[in-house]
């Protein structure tokens, strides 16, 4: 059993990829509150819970962030901004550029991406937008600071050629273990 769920998680992990391009069709409230369920369960320094998640499913917003980000790609039905909020981060006494708020953020958005690929959809993250016009353009309090723009929407066809991709790494190739010679254990004894 326990072999099972490793297996299935492990394909999703495997096959989850970037999406660039969506279709028009609208991303279920049910299913966009799955994903922030996800992220709820992701790893946070000293269980601090620093963020907050802005939902978006407003096409005339998405398209001024689009044009602000130039990281974007597509057009997708919703966006999730992931944010600190400097508010709870002055309550906790953490200093804002504590990097332990922005692991947070990256684990925050594994698992959104995680499940939202296990829903059947697809996402990008981008970082590269002002965070100063994402608050305008999404009219955030001043107490978020805008870190991560996860877009969300069902998968379109891509045409073309997919994008290309680095070498595959084994195992072998990322790990060195404090074994004689260095050498990867086959399995445990």
């Amino acid at each position: 059993m326990l072999d099972e769920r490793a297996d299935i998680l492990f394909e999703i992990m495997r096959t989850r990829r970037a999406v660039r391009a969506f279709t028009d069709e609208p991303v279920a409230v049910a299913d966009i509150r799955r994903i922030i369920a996800a992220a709820r369960w992701a790893s946070s320094a000293g269980n601090r819970r620093l963020h907050r998640f802005f939902v978006t499913r407003d096409p005339a917003k998405i398209d001024l962030v689009s044009m602000i980000g130039p990281g974007f790609y597509g057009m997708p039905a919703a966006l999730i901004v992931i944010c600190t909020d400097l508010g709870r981060i002055a309550e906790a006494g953490v200093p804002p550029d504590d990097d332990t708020t922005w692991i947070d953020v990256g684990t925050a958005a594994m698992n959104m991406q995680l499940m939202a690929h296990a829903l059947g959809l697809g996402t990008t993250p981008v970082t590269s937008v002002s965070q100063s016009g994402l608050r305008a353009a999404l009219d955030l309090p001043a107490r978020l600071r805008p870190d991560l723009i996860l877009q969300l929407g069902h998968p379109a066809a891509q045409p073309g050629p997919r994008a290309t991709r680095g070498p595959r790494l084994r195992v072998e190739d990322i790990t060195d273990w404090e074994e004689p010679g260095g050498v990867l254990p086959a399995s445990d004894p």
